[in-house]
Formats: C-alpha cells, structure tokens, sequence
C-alpha cells in the first residue's frame, strides 16, 4: 500500500509528469491550455507545483506518481517568485491562454469560499496508477489536519466522474461555476469530519 511524504524540489520532475499525464483528457486543462496542451502542460504542473512546494502543502506518494497540491488558509497571496513563475509562464503560453486563465480564476474567485480553508489545487494520479488509493493516501494528511483545526476543505472540477469521487469523500456542498466559453466546473466544500 502507498504511504505519503511532503515533497520536496527534487520530485518536481516526477510530479510534473504524472500530473501533465492525468490531466490530458481533464476539461478544465483542455480549456486552459488549448491546442497547445502537449507543450504547455508540463510547464502549467511545474507553475502549479514551485511556489506550493517549500510551504510543505503538497504531498506526494512514496513511488511520486500521485500528488497532492494544497494551499493553506492565508497563503494565497502571490509573493514576488511565485508572480515570476507564473509571469514566465504566460509569456511561454501566449495572450490567449493569459485570458483563459483569468477568466477561470474570476469565475472560481465569485464562489470561493470567504472563510478560512484549505484549497486543494490539483490532485493528480498518473494514468498508469490510478485507481489503486493512491490519491486518497496523498489527500489524507491535509484532511485530518483540517478536521483537527475544524477548517473547511475547498476545490473545483469540471468532471462528473472525479465530482462523485470527491462527494465520497465529503465534498459535498456543491456550487455551479460558470466560466464564460469553458467547461461545466463546480466548486466542492467538505466541512470538517467529526472525530470517531
């Protein structure tokens, strides 16, 4: 069974590649990134994944094929390296997905949860593993922490398959996200889980 570990700057490799390639048929990711996903997407995971690494908010299992990336209530102020990634990132990407990108962020920005929480920005299961428990071993630590400190726990999909599987997991507050020329995408809250 996968166990999970914080991860570090030298899993940015392996983390990158098994989220490019979980995230290839993902809407969401279709649309931000377009025509171009093949070369953008690796670049996009590793824009996702540098300035969540240090904070010890992303998690990984033990063969890094499944991650993990959580931000922390209060920490989703940009800071001057993570502007700069993302600042690299768009001028590689182009104007058009620039756009797509604050229109996504704009359309979870009028649902987003107002209160303290925990924001899981991608959880992602290389094809070749997935199904085996791996993401729920990656998500666990950041849910008993926000269940000890009684903090919600927040994300968005555009996938009925992945929706149900984070209702199972209780994610079950739903709200309609409307993205102007993207995909169906709801945003999901879990309250915090009662101690046995």
């Amino acid at each position: 069974m996968a166990t999970a570990r914080p991860a570090d700057r030298g899993d940015r490799s392996a983390v990158v590649a098994a989220v490019a390639a979980a995230f290839a048929h993902d809407p969401a990711w279709l649309f931000l990134l377009g025509d171009d996903y093949d070369r953008l997407a690796t670049g996009f995971a590793g824009a996702l994944f540098e300035p969540r690494v240090d904070s010890g908010d992303v998690w990984v299992s033990d063969d890094v094929v499944s991650t993990a990336m959580w931000v922390a209530p209060g920490a989703g102020e940009p800071t001057p390296e993570s502007e700069k990634i993302w600042s690299s990132f768009r001028a590689s990407a182009g104007e058009a997905v620039g756009q797509r990108l604050d229109e996504y962020q704009r359309a979870l920005d009028a649902v987003r949860t107002r209160t303290p929480h925990w924001y899981l920005g991608v959880l992602a299961t290389h094809p070749d593993a997935q199904g085996q428990g791996r993401a729920s071993t990656v998500m666990a630590p950041v849910l008993q922490e926000a269940d000890r400190q009684g903090l919600d726990c927040c994300l968005e999909t555009s996938t009925l398959a992945n929706k149900a599987f984070y209702q199972r997991r209780g994610f079950t507050d739903v709200i309609d996200v409307e993205i102007a020329g993207g995909p169906p995408t709801w945003w999901l809250l879990r309250r915090p889980q009662p101690k046995d």
